[in-house]
């Protein structure tokens, strides 16, 4: 549970403290819904609700650790044994695979049935902030950790690389609940990035409900239609005008 406070709180609060304190005025411009501020309320809602999210975590945490170490899971640790290029790449494929499960996962949570008594506490914050990134009822919470047990079972990993990965994750959604586009527009265009998720995908998900369902790519969103009309104008563009560069 320590851990599980201290990998929440510590990088939102320096988030938090960068953009929204350090340089608010400077990077005012920046924030994605200009005309709404989140309050007090907001940030102590969002923190209460992920508090009780930790506890889950905590449990599934404490569950990973006991079947990793009581090796029942497909966590190795010794590097030989996969190689130093498998190594790397199951890094890729965790990332991977959990945005394949994240999505699906996060459409059924939106579903008019399970909606209000799952994800809803998620959405209380149309414009979210760091602190929101694992303010979750527990239902949901337990339905991501399940998520991120599923990968220790059927994906061979070193702890290491599975520390890595939890930390991308932690990182990629702290800034995409962070409320403000720090990526120039230029750059989100570019087609490396174009088909990864930005804070403007997500931030616009939160705003509408119905589109941008996507973790850390926006591929299933393109797949199954469900990214933001405006934004998929955007994708098909830019998908066109790579595929005649490649041509």
């Amino acid at each position: 549970f320590i851990i599980m406070l201290l990998y929440y709180f510590v990088p939102v609060i320096i988030f938090y403290y960068i953009v929204y304190q350090k340089n608010k005025g400077k990077w005012k411009h920046f924030k994605i819904q200009q005309n709404i501020h989140p309050g007090s309320p907001q940030i102590r809602r969002e923190i209460k609700d992920s508090l009780s999210a930790t506890v889950i975590f905590s449990f599934a945490g404490f569950f990973m650790y006991e079947a990793a170490t009581r090796g029942y899971t497909k966590m190795y640790f010794n590097i030989s044994d996969y190689g130093k290029l498998y190594f790397v790449l199951s890094l890729f494929i965790n990332i991977f695979v959990n945005d394949t499960i994240f999505y699906w996962a996060h459409r059924f949570m939106h579903l008019k049935w399970v909606f209000p008594y799952v994800h809803l506490t998620h959405h209380k914050s149309t414009t979210p902030t760091p602190f929101g990134v694992l303010a979750f009822h527990p239902l949901e919470a337990a339905i991501h950790s399940m998520a991120y047990i599923l990968l220790i079972f059927i994906i061979p990993i070193h702890p290491v690389m599975f520390g890595i990965f939890h930390a991308y994750n932690l990182l990629s959604n702290v800034a995409g609940h962070g409320g403000y586009e720090l990526m120039p527009e230029k750059m989100r265009r570019h087609w490396f990035f174009n088909w990864q998720n930005t804070v403007t995908n997500h931030d616009n998900h939160h705003k509408k409900f119905n589109c941008n369902y996507g973790n850390y790519f926006i591929i299933w969103d393109i797949l199954m239609h469900t990214l933001d009309k405006k934004q998929n104008m955007k994708a098909k563009k830019n998908t066109a005008v790579v595929s005649s560069n490649l041509g």
